[in-house]
């Protein structure tokens, strides 16, 4: 009696903290709307990528944060584990985010490729793991439409994933277009202070990996992309398809974000704070609102079995 007496309690968080996240995806994009486009021959000031930092890891902690909450609960009908990889993955990134900024805004160096990169890519074999045991379970008979259409994903996100990097490769290589990137990247972004000597060594020794990282960014987005729209399909229609369909859209953001970035990187014309890197807090609101949706569902869904068995 008493454990059915606390569900109702234990679920009434949920409206405020969907409001938050749902308030820091619009704080967050009237933030880069209103800042993200610098005066004619100035580099974007210190104070708008610190907030865009400050903003893109803080709704990945927070999003982390709940889902560690799910794994600690024991209404979570998904299962436990299934939020601790997510969780995992999540923190994983917002750790890697702070190493990004670190590297770039703070100490000057080639944020392309950093001490962060090594916990974007743990994130998302954390975050695989983690969608594939939700997924995996569900609807292991799919018809041969559901199949296909995981395939179009698939297959959809495997020539864009080319796309990016090809067209890429021949813009890069164009005379005009080299010397363009140049103009635009020259500004660049004054250092807050000199890096100790063995992060110079470090990120001298990370420089030849580029190549590398780049491959591992785009099967790592390939496989979440494949991922999502498995969860898409074996959870359509089901009881829990607003906390998965959620988890989905932000692994769509995640794989839109990392494609601008692989673009602009491959050119040579990334700049820290363009527009499009809204996705990439976007994709961490929407994985908070789907472990606060999860663990809501299975509250109510508990709250409902035991009045049904009443």
């Amino acid at each position: 009696m008493s454990n059915s007496s606390n569900l109702p309690h234990q679920s009434r968080s949920s409206g405020p903290l969907i409001a938050a996240a749902i308030t820091w995806g619009v704080v967050t994009l009237l933030f880069f709307l209103l800042f993200s486009v610098p005066s004619a021959g100035q580099s974007l000031p210190t104070w708008f990528l610190t907030g865009t930092n400050i903003l893109e890891t803080g709704a990945f902690l927070m999003a982390a944060l709940l889902c560690f909450r799910n794994w600690q609960s024991r209404y979570i009908v998904s299962g436990r584990r299934v939020w601790l990889w997510i969780g995992t993955g999540l923190l994983m990134y917002g750790l890697g985010n702070i190493l990004f900024f670190l590297w770039g805004v703070v100490w000057g160096l080639d944020p392309v490729v950093s001490l962060g990169d090594f916990f974007y890519i743990l994130s998302y074999l954390c975050l695989a793991i983690g969608m594939l045991q939700a997924a995996l379970p569900r609807r292991l008979n799919l018809e041969s439409s559901q199949w296909l259409m995981i395939a179009a994903i698939g297959l959809g996100g495997v020539l864009l994933t080319l796309f990016v990097y090809l067209r890429a490769t021949a813009v890069s290589t164009t005379p005009e277009v080299s010397s363009l990137t140049e103009a635009v990247v020259a500004p660049g972004i004054a250092p807050l202070w000199s890096p100790p000597a063995w992060i110079n060594q470090l990120d001298q020794w990370l420089q030849p990996l580029g190549d590398l990282v780049s491959i591992l960014y785009l099967v790592g987005d390939t496989v979440l992309l494949i991922i999502a729209g498995s969860l898409l399909v074996a959870f359509w229609g089901g009881r829990f398809s607003q906390s998965w369909t959620l988890i989905a859209i932000a692994a769509f953001c995640l794989y839109i974000a990392d494609m601008f970035f692989a673009y602009a990187v491959n050119t040579n014309s990334y700049i820290e704070g363009r527009l499009w890197e809204v996705f990439w807090p976007w994709s961490a609101v929407f994985f908070w609102l789907g472990a606060v949706v999860e663990r809501a569902v299975s509250i109510n869904s508990r709250r409902t079995s035991r009045h049904r068995r009443g």
